[in-house]
């Protein structure tokens, strides 16, 4: 069993490389217009080796530290899901990440409610009463 010290730590480190994934993850998306992105990755694989690791990352810390306060984890929950939940909105407007968007939409679909799901997360962590 872990001391809430090192819970609250590793809380922290998940959260912040969850969000740095995703915000690596919807960079190379918006910047995938030829095909290839920043990080020379195309949409899917993008979405496998960053996205979904984000999403699973953020969810575990928000698992780890559900007990303590931790206003980092909070605050990058909060960022996370709306950032999770924008950026999949708009990228089929921009026609970025078409295939995920019509080819299996209920994958995208599920995509934007987990970003909620996390936005939600945030809300509960920051307003709950211990």
């Amino acid at each position: 069993m872990l001391s809430n010290n090192k819970r609250r730590l590793v809380s922290q480190v998940l959260a912040v490389i969850g969000i740095v994934l995703l915000s690596l993850d919807t960079i190379n998306t918006f910047t995938s217009q030829d095909g290839f992105g920043l990080l020379n990755l195309d949409d899917r694989q993008s979405g496998i080796f960053l996205g979904i690791p984000s999403i699973i990352l953020l969810l575990a810390s928000f698992g780890i530290g559900y007990s303590l306060k931790i206003r980092l984890t909070t605050l990058l929950l909060i960022v996370g899901g709306i950032l999770l939940c924008i950026s999949k909105i708009i990228e089929p407007t921009l026609g970025l990440n078409l295939y995920l968007a019509v080819a299996i939409p209920h994958i995208y679909l599920s995509l934007i409610i987990l970003g909620f799901t996390i936005f939600g997360l945030g809300l509960l962590r920051l307003f709950k009463k211990l």
